[in-house]
Parts: C-alpha cells; structure tokens; sequence
C-alpha cells in the first residue's frame, strides 16, 4: 500500500525519539522513494539501502553543497561554516586531502594504547560505585578526551566539547526551526576556538588547530572560516557518533541478553560487535543531497533542485541487504552498513577513529564488568538529526580487575 495518503514527519525529533522503525519498514517497503510533503521544505525520503549508496556514490546528480539539512535538524547549524559535509568537489576533494593528514591508518593505529589508557582511566573512576549514568560518566568521556587531545584542546576543559556537543544536538527552538540554543553552542566554541587560533599563532604545535591554520596544498592554506567549519564538524561528528554507538550498542546487549554472553564468552567477536552497533543504532539518522539535474528513481521522476534525504536507520535495516535486519547479531557477516555513510566522497573521515574506541571501550568494560546491566529506562536525546540516548543508569557489578 502506499503512504502517500499517511501523515508521517521524518522531520520530528519525537518520531526518532519513539521507535521510528515500523513507519521506516512501512516507506521501505510500499513507498522508497516517497514523496514527503508535510515539512516547510519537500523532500524525497530514500529507505532503500541500494538507493541510498546509489546516491552517496553519484555526487555530481546528488551534490551536497546545496546544503545537507532538513528543518529543525543540528545540520542547519553545520550548514552555516564551510566544513566537508557541505562541499561538493573540486573544493571537497581538495579540503579532505589536505585534513586527512590527520587520519591516516598509521595515525590511528598509534593511538590504541592511548585510547586503551583512557578507556581504562574512565573505568577506574566509576569502579566502586554501585549505580552511574552511562552517557555521562563514561561513554560521553572518551570521544571527547580523544577528539580533545587531536585538537589541542587541554584536559581541563574537553567536557566544554560535551557541552558544546549537547547544545548543538538539543539546541533547537519548540518546532521552530531557529535552533536558537545550537546556534548559541556553536557561538561559544567559535570564541574558544579563536582563542586556541590566537596562541598557535604564537606558538604552533602539533595538533590538529595547528595543522588546520599552517598546511596547505597548491600553496593554498585554509580560510579562517573553513578551519572553523572543520572545527565544528570533527568536534561534533567524533564525538557525537562514537558517543551514541556505544550507548546505543550497551543498551543493544542488554536487549539481547543471548548476545551478550556469547561477546563476553568470546571476546574476539567485539570487532564485528562493534560494526552491529554501528548498523543498529546508526546515529546519525540522516543527511541530504541536492538533485544537480533532472533524474529518475524507481520511476520516481526527481526534478533539478528537488531534495532527497537519506535515512540511514531505514537502509541499515534493508532485508534485502540485511537477513532478519531487526535482530541484534553480534556475529553479522557480511554487515554492509552505512552508518558511516553511504559510500562515495562524503564517507566518514573519522570511521577507522570512531571504531577504534567502539572497540576498546567494549573489549575494557566487559572484561572488567561482565555483569553490567542497564537499571532503568534510558532517556532519548530531542533530535531529528542524531538518533541518542541522554542518560542510561545502569549498575556496573563487580571489577574484575586491570
């Protein structure tokens, strides 16, 4: 059957606080591309895992420097700063080659035994305690001690990225659409940030602020505002989407209890756990593209300057791609996900980070607390944008040790 007729609102944050998945398999299934026609601005909804990478992979159909928000969503804020998520190439290409430095494989692979040293630092602080907050006393703390120190920003103030993080996510007006607090958050970092820009100025080192205001390629260097856009995307983009898969992927195991043991009973498994959390929880619920020409999908005629907007949840649980997609799989092979994004130029520059500490979070916390268990009905983040959970009690049981 088709929907057209049904009033659904991809654009609500209480859709995605709810369980959004029914009404996605409901549009996947009867209406994949469907005409969504009840926010201030239409869009295409794509559900279909297929078309989804299809478009991520056809850029110059499907561009992203149109803009890559829909209404009320944290992307209208990133929309304002030039960053990656909001270019299309010969800007992008040259933007990403020049950032990436940053992120190299090798890089990464360095960072282990001080991601490890967090993670068992974060542990060593809620050892002891009977009942913690999830989010706010561990799975919050590692994204944004990790994503600090790349920056430069010191310890003394990496929960700032935490609260800029919040406030951007939540920062939106009552169905408004202004996003008054995220602007506000965003205002804040910018002022912290020029601060930082100030004493590189003076004394350049080698993080990622110093990298930002000093490569370039071509002998072109960055603008200020572009370094800026960066800034905003890699503090919110890594820690948010870490942050939120670890939270979600605990809550996933105590969901699954079956599942649980077998990770702790075989803990070589956490690295394909951790891409399991990615595809269930998918966190960023969506981002949009722009039609650059006329163009047909599923015989769906899209027109020049339509929209579309990829709902990530819904391909991620694509029974077409994905055997019995709504079950939780800690040993899902092959998991062709894209909670990273589908494919093509704009994939996740921070994924080999992001899994990193998915991974060891996982393989500390249930080595130390094999008995944890979530003690009360989590809260959901008020978004459209970022599919999150604010607060998780859970007990952590007995330390099993370093």
């Amino acid at each position: 059957m088709s929907m057209d007729n049904e009033r659904i609102d991809l654009t609500r944050p209480e859709f995605w606080m709810a369980d959004p998945y029914p009404t996605l398999a409901r549009l996947r299934e009867s209406d994949p591309v469907h005409y969504h026609d009840t926010a201030a601005h239409p869009f295409w909804a794509l559900t279909r895992h297929d078309d989804i990478v299809a478009v991520s992979k056809t850029p110059e159909t499907f561009c992203s420097g149109k803009g890559i928000a829909i209404q009320g969503g944290s992307g209208e804020e990133m929309a304002e700063f030039e960053n990656l998520v909001t270019m299309d190439d010969p800007a992008h290409k040259w933007l990403r080659a020049l950032v990436s430095r940053g992120f190299t494989p090798g890089r990464i692979r360095t960072l282990e035994s001080h991601v490890r040293e967090l993670t068992t630092s974060i542990l060593d602080e809620v050892s002891g305690r009977d009942e913690i907050d999830f989010v706010e006393d561990v799975a919050a703390l590692l994204p944004s001690y990790v994503i600090g120190e790349l920056l430069g920003v010191p310890r003394q103030d990496q929960h700032l990225i935490k609260v800029w993080s919040d406030g951007i996510t939540e920062g939106g007006g009552e169905g408004d659409g202004q996003n008054e607090g995220g602007f506000a958050a965003i205002g804040h970092m910018m002022t912290y940030l020029a601060g930082m820009q100030e004493a590189r100025r003076q004394s350049p080192t080698d993080d990622l602020v110093s990298l930002l205001m000093q490569a370039e390629i071509d002998g072109r260097r960055l603008s200020e505002q572009a370094q800026r856009g960066f800034f905003l995307l890699l503090e919110f983009a890594g820690n948010e989407t870490t942050r939120n898969t670890i939270v979600g992927g605990l809550l996933a195991l105590a969901e699954h209890p079956d599942q649980a043991v077998l990770l702790r009973n075989e803990p070589s498994l956490i690295g394909s756990a951790a891409e399991e959390m990615l595809r269930f929880v998918s966190p960023v619920t969506h981002f949009r593209r722009t039609a650059t020409k006329d163009a047909e999908l599923r015989g769906r005629t899209i027109q020049e300057g339509d929209w579309l907007v990829l709902f990530y949840g819904a391909g991620n649980r694509d029974p077409e791609v994905f055997p019995d997609p709504d079950r939780f799989d800690v040993t899902r092979y092959p998991n062709p996900h894209i909670a990273l994004g589908g494919g093509g130029p704009h994939f996740c520059l921070g994924a080999a980070l992001g899994r990193l500490e998915i991974r060891v979070m996982f393989e500390e916390l249930l080595r130390r607390f094999p008995d944890i268990e979530v003690t009360g009905r989590p809260t959901r983040v008020r978004s459209n944008f970022i599919r999150g959970i604010k607060t998780m009690p859970v007990r952590l049981g007995k330390d099993h040790g370093a």
